[in-house]
C-alpha cells in the first residue's frame, strides 16, 4: 500500500502512538510497582504478625521500611510499620532491636502512642519506657507569616515525647544567639511564641537567615537532642531602623555641685606652716634652755587658727544653684531618651516582618 495513502498514514500514526504508550508505561511501571511493593510488604507483614509468624513479619516489615525516596511509605504507614516491627522483635526475644526500633519511632513522632487493643502489655510497657527515656520535641512553624514586630507574634506548637526541660532560642546563621524564647519544662505540648524582636526588646533583627533551636535536656542536664527550624526573615514593608539614644550631658556643661577644697587648703596652709615653724624653732619663742612647753602651746594655737580659717570656707558643702542647673540638664536628657524610646517603639510596631519557615531538622550531639 502506498505509504502516502490516508489509510496507511493513519495506521502508522496509531502504531507510533502505541509504541510511545508502551515505552512510557515501561518507565512508569517500575516506580508504581515499587510503591505498591512497599505498601504490600507492610500489609503482608502485619498479617504475618497477626498470624504469630514473627520471623516472616520481621522480614516483610523491614523490606517495607527500606524503600526510600518518592516510593517510600507515607509517614502514617512508617509509624505503623515501626511499632509492628518493635513488637515483632520483642516477641522474637530480640529486646535490643525492639528498643532501637521504638527509639526510632519516638524520634520520628514523639506524640505516637501504641494501640492498647492491638499490642500486648509487654510491648506497651517497653515502648513507654523507651519514650520516657528519649527526651525529644517536634513542631513546625507556619510556612509563611507576616507580623507587626513587637505587637504580634509567631506561634509554634511543640510536642514532647515526655516531661523534660528545654531551651528555645532564636539564633543567627553564624550560631550567635539573638534571643532566648523559652527556658523551662515541657510536658505534653507547649506554644512557643516570638514577637519579632531581638534581646533588646526594641528592634527586629535585620533580614537574613536564622533558626529557632529547641534543645532537649536529659536528666543529667546534658543536651540529648535539638530541633532546628530554619527561618528566613524579610522586611515586608515599613521602617524597622531605630533612632540612636542621645548621649548624657557632657562634663563640660555640668557645674561643680560642692565647694572646692582649694580655698580651705589655702586658708589652712599659713597657720599650719607657722605652727610647725614655732614648734621647731624654740629660739623664736622661749629664748631659754627649757622652752619646749611654750613653743608647742603657741604652735598648736596657730595651727588651730589655721584649721578654723579653713572650715570657714565650708569645704564640700553643696552649692544649690549648681545642683539645680545640673538637675535641669539631666532631666532634659532623660526626656529626650524617653521620647526616642517611644518613637523607636512606634517604628517597630509599624514595621511588618515577613517570616518564612523551613523544614525542621532533628539533631543529636553526634550529628543528624
Amino acid at each position: 500500500m502506498d505509504p502516502h495513502h490516508p489509510e496507511a498514514h493513519r495506521r502508522m500514526t496509531r502504531a507510533l502512538a502505541l509504541l510511545a504508550a508502551l515505552w512510557l508505561g515501561a518507565l512508569v511501571a517500575p516506580r508504581a510497582a515499587s510503591a505498591q511493593a512497599a505498601a504490600a510488604a507492610l500489609a503482608q507483614g502485619m498479617r504475618a504478625y497477626d498470624d504469630l509468624n514473627f520471623d516472616e513479619a520481621s522480614g516483610l516489615l523491614r523490606r517495607a521500611l527500606a524503600v526510600q525516596g518518592a516510593d517510600a511509605l507515607a509517614p502514617a504507614d512508617v509509624t505503623r510499620a515501626l511499632i509492628y516491627l518493635a513488637a515483632t522483635e520483642l516477641l522474637r526475644d530480640r529486646r535490643d532491636s525492639a528498643v532501637a526500633t521504638s527509639r526510632r519511632l519516638v524520634l520520628l513522632d514523639p506524640r505516637f502512642r501504641p494501640d492498647e487493643l492491638v499490642f500486648p502489655p509487654q510491648v506497651l510497657t517497653l515502648y513507654e519506657a523507651v519514650r520516657r527515656a528519649t527526651p525529644v520535641v517536634t513542631g513546625r512553624a507556619p510556612p509563611d507569616t507576616t507580623i507587626h514586630a513587637g505587637s504580634e507574634e509567631l506561634a509554634m506548637r511543640l510536642y514532647a515525647s515526655a516531661f523534660h526541660d528545654i531551651t528555645a532560642k532564636l539564633v543567627a546563621e553564624d550560631g550567635r544567639a539573638v534571643r532566648t524564647l523559652y527556658t523551662g519544662p515541657i510536658a505534653d505540648s507547649l506554644v512557643l511564641r516570638w514577637n519579632g524582636l531581638d534581646s533588646s526588646g526594641t528592634r527586629a533583627p535585620p533580614p537574613g537567615r536564622y533558626a529557632i533551636t529547641i534543645s532537649s535536656f536529659d536528666r543529667q542536664g546534658r543536651v540529648a537532642r535539638m530541633l532546628r527550624v530554619p527561618l528566613q526573615l524579610v522586611q515586608a514593608f515599613g521602617r524597622v531602623d531605630t533612632l540612636p539614644h542621645p548621649a548624657p550631658p557632657a562634663d563640660s556643661l555640668l557645674r561643680r555641685e560642692r565647694q572646692s577644697m582649694g580655698p580651705a587648703l589655702r586658708a589652712f596652709a599659713p597657720g599650719a606652716l607657722a605652727g610647725v615653724a614655732i614648734a621647731v624653732l624654740p629660739g623664736v619663742v622661749a629664748g631659754g634652755e627649757d622652752a619646749s612647753g611654750g613653743r608647742f602651746v603657741v604652735g598648736g594655737a596657730v595651727t588651730i587658727a589655721g584649721i578654723a580659717a579653713a572650715l570657714s570656707h565650708h569645704p564640700g558643702r553643696s552649692i544649690p544653684a549648681n545642683v539645680a542647673h545640673n538637675d535641669t540638664l539631666r532631666a532634659a536628657w532623660r526626656r529626650e531618651v524617653d521620647d526616642v524610646t517611644r518613637r523607636n517603639a512606634a517604628r517597630v510596631r509599624e514595621a511588618m516582618l515577613g517570616i518564612r519557615a523551613g523544614t525542621p531538622v532533628l539533631l543529636t550531639p553526634e550529628g543528624p
